[in-house]
C-alpha cells in the first residue's frame, strides 16, 4: 500500500509542477495580438481589424493598450478573450505557429466583442 501512495503523491507533484499562475493580462493581450498578426496576416482579419502592412503587432498594442505592463481587461472580460483565443492556439502553442485563417475567420465572426477592442469593425 506504501508505494502506491508514493505513486499518487509523486503524480501530484508532477501535475502540480505544470500549473502556475495565470499570466498578467498584458501578456495575454499581446499573445492574442501576436497570432493574430503572424505573418502573412489573414485577409479577413486584415480587412476587419483594419490592419496595417507592416508593424501590424505595434498598432493593435497602441491601440488597445497592452503595450502597458500594467494593462487589464475590463471589456471584453479576460474570460472572454481565452474564450475567443481558443480557435487561435488550435495550430500550435507557441506564437510563431501560425494559425489557420478559417481559425483566425472563426474569431473574427464568433468574436465582436474582441474585435471591437482589437479596433476593428466587427
Amino acid at each position: 500500500m506504501l508505494p502506491r501512495m508514493r505513486v499518487v503523491g509523486v503524480c501530484s507533484l508532477l501535475l502540480l509542477g505544470c500549473m502556475g499562475p495565470p499570466a498578467p493580462d498584458a501578456e495575454l493581450c499581446r499573445d492574442v495580438i501576436a497570432r493574430v498578426c503572424v505573418p502573412p496576416v489573414c485577409p479577413n482579419a486584415a480587412v476587419r481589424l483594419a490592419l496595417p502592412e507592416m508593424d501590424c503587432t505595434a498598432k493593435l498594442q497602441a491601440r488597445t493598450g497592452c503595450d502597458s505592463l500594467d494593462f487589464a481587461f475590463t471589456s471584453p472580460s479576460r474570460a472572454r478573450v481565452l474564450e475567443c483565443r481558443l480557435p487561435l492556439v488550435r495550430a500550435g502553442e507557441t506564437i510563431d505557429v501560425h494559425p489557420a485563417c478559417d481559425d483566425v475567420d472563426e474569431t473574427v465572426r464568433v468574436c465582436p466583442d474582441v474585435v471591437r477592442f482589437l479596433g476593428g469593425t466587427p
